[in-house]
Parts: C-alpha cells; sequence; structure tokens
C-alpha cells in the first residue's frame, strides 16, 4: 500500500510538528510508501523550517505541504487536499486526519487494517464516547436528531477516515466535499465501516473552533443533503395543509350541520386554520423552490479548483530509497 495522510493546518504548527512525529513512529505492516501532505490553509505564519525536526524512524517519505493562497476553511482544505491526491494519480491510499491530536495517530493502523479487509470501503472513525461537556453532549444529540429527521440518516462521525485510490478519485470529484466530507462520504454511494475511537487530547494550543464555527459546519452537512431536506419539508407542509383543509372542513360541519357550536367561535378557528393554512401553502412554494434551485446550480468540483486556490507545494522531505526501505 502506498499511503498518503491528509492534514490541515491554520497556523497550528506546533501540533503539526507533534503530529509528524507520532506519524513517523508508527508501525504500519504492508505500506510501502508514506507521505504527509499538510494543507496549510492560508496560515498568517509561514512554514516553519523546522516542522519535520521530530521525524527521526525514517518511516515518513515525504513532507509536502499544499500551501493555498488565502484561508478557504477547514472542510474546503480538506477536500482541496484530497484532489492533490487524486490528481496525483499515483496509486496512493488516503487517511484524512486533523493536526491537533484528537484524531489520536495511533488509531491510525487500526483503520488501515480494516481498509485493507475491505478495500472498496471507506473506514471512517466513530466516537465511542463524547469526552466535551453536557452543554455539547446536549447539542450534538439534538443535531444527530434533527439530521436523521430531515435526512434520513445517521451522522455520527467526522472527518478522520481512510480510503483507497479509487475512492480518492471519486471524492475529488463530487462537489459536496467542497462543505462537508462526511456527509460526502454518505452520498458517495460507497459501502461505510464504522471503527469506534476516543477523542485523544489536543496536541499544543486551545482549538479556535468557536460556537458559531460549529453550527456553521453543522449546517454545511444538511447542504450536502439539500434535496433531500426539502422533499421532506415539501411533504411535511403538504401534510399541513391538509390538516388545516381538514379542520376548516370540521368546523364547518360543526358549525351548519349540529348545535353544537358556540357562538363566534367557528370564526376564530376557521381564522386560525386559514392562517394555517396559508402558512403551509407558503412553505410548500419555498420548498419547491428551493429544491428545484438545487438541481440547477453546479457544484463546485475540488478537482477542478486546485489550480485557484493552491499558490505552490512545497516539498520538505523528498522520498529516498533509505525512507523507503524503512518503512
Amino acid at each position: 500500500m502506498k499511503l498518503a495522510i491528509v492534514t490541515p493546518v491554520l497556523d497550528d504548527w506546533a501540533s503539526c510538528r507533534m503530529l509528524l512525529g507520532r506519524l513517523d513512529a508508527l508501525d504500519l505492516p504492508g505500506v510501502q510508501t508514506l507521505r504527509v501532505l499538510v494543507v496549510n490553509d492560508g496560515s498568517v505564519s509561514a512554514v516553519p523550517g523546522d516542522l519535520c525536526a521530530e521525524i527521526s524512524h525514517g518511516r515518513i517519505g515525504a513532507v509536502d505541504v499544499l500551501d493555498l493562497g488565502c484561508n478557504v476553511g477547514h472542510q474546503r482544505a480538506i477536500a482541496l487536499g484530497i484532489a492533490a491526491i487524486a490528481a496525483d494519480d499515483a496509486g496512493e491510499s488516503v487517511v484524512v486526519m486533523d493536526c491537533d491530536g484528537e484524531d489520536d495517530p495511533a488509531d491510525v493502523p487500526r483503520l488501515l487494517a480494516a481498509l485493507t479487509a475491505q478495500p472498496e470501503a471507506l473506514v471512517v472513525a466513530m466516537r465511542a464516547h463524547r469526552s466535551e461537556g453536557a452543554v455539547f453532549r446536549a447539542g450534538y444529540f439534538a443535531y444527530q436528531w434533527l439530521f436523521r429527521v430531515t435526512v434520513g440518516r445517521r451522522m455520527d462521525y467526522g472527518n478522520f477516515c481512510a480510503f483507497g485510490p479509487s475512492a480518492a478519485a471519486r471524492l475529488a470529484r463530487m462537489p459536496d466535499i467542497w462543505n462537508h466530507l462526511a456527509a460526502a462520504t454518505m452520498r458517495s454511494r460507497l459501502p461505510i465501516r464504522r471503527i469506534e475511537t476516543t477523542r485523544a487530547s489536543r496536541f499544543a494550543g486551545r482549538s479556535t473552533m468557536n460556537g458559531a464555527a460549529l453550527i456553521a459546519h453543522g449546517l454545511s452537512a444538511f447542504a450536502v443533503f439539500s434535496e433531500q431536506v426539502f422533499a421532506r419539508l415539501l411533504l411535511f407542509s403538504s401534510g399541513l395543509a391538509g390538516i388545516a383543509v381538514v379542520g376548516i372542513l370540521i368546523v364547518l360541519a360543526i358549525r351548519f350541520g349540529t348545535s353544537l357550536a358556540i357562538p363566534g367561535w367557528a370564526t376564530i378557528a376557521i381564522a386560525a386554520l386559514g392562517i394555517l393554512l396559508m402558512q403551509a401553502i407558503l412553505l410548500s412554494l419555498v420548498a419547491s423552490v428551493q429544491l428545484l434551485a438545487t438541481r440547477n446550480q453546479p457544484g463546485a468540483v475540488p478537482l477542478a479548483l486546485l489550480a485557484t486556490y493552491v499558490r505552490r507545494t512545497l516539498h520538505l522531505l523528498p522520498i529516498t530509497k533509505q525512507a523507503i526501505h524503512a518503512v
């Protein structure tokens, strides 16, 4: 297996340096060449000259830095990294992981073992336990429930994953990974194999991901399945309109067909149900227009955007015969 590890970095060079050291110390049976593609997501600080200082075992044969011309965001940086691997067409399998240490490098051999057993699959790391606070866990539970209701799928994993060369070529041509990698893997129609992992501690510093960024990231997953979301919204609004119409008919039947109606009650009830009916119709129209709009808009294909966003590629650690032999 030829292996490329894609990791995005935004000024967190201390963690990246430590990640390279951890990866270099891994025992990866069956891996012939190991390359790390660091995607520099428009960092303000320059790439440090000692980035490869902790590489001492010789298992990593190459460290390349994909230098983006501007900050495009975490998910898009990953998408461009996958596209760069696919563009090289070197037959490399791919592991995507964050550089901060929360994606434990010790889990990489487990993901690769599962990929070797099922080469056509996307092997994803699923958190066995959440270590965040109660507020985050409650919000995450609500997010999972809402995703299940509106999309009909289970969202229980993130960016940490492994896949083969053919899957990399497929994902690099999918506009969906421009917004949300995990959601895009669900839409890829490739088999998904889940591996339970535990969230590790950060190597250095604190996370720059705030609440607004987390919400935007979560909504991006819904954007990938926008057609399903709007289709279900259309069904819901149509059902709501049907309930309103039935309710109006029942009120009219009670008012004119029986002596049970209270004076003035029918007018108020019909007015309330009429407002509900108008809102349901408006919601149906909005859902229909949005559903049609999403089908007509061309997506951003990461493979086609490499030349737009990549300023240069830095080869910090070229492959040598000694390094390949060590791997």
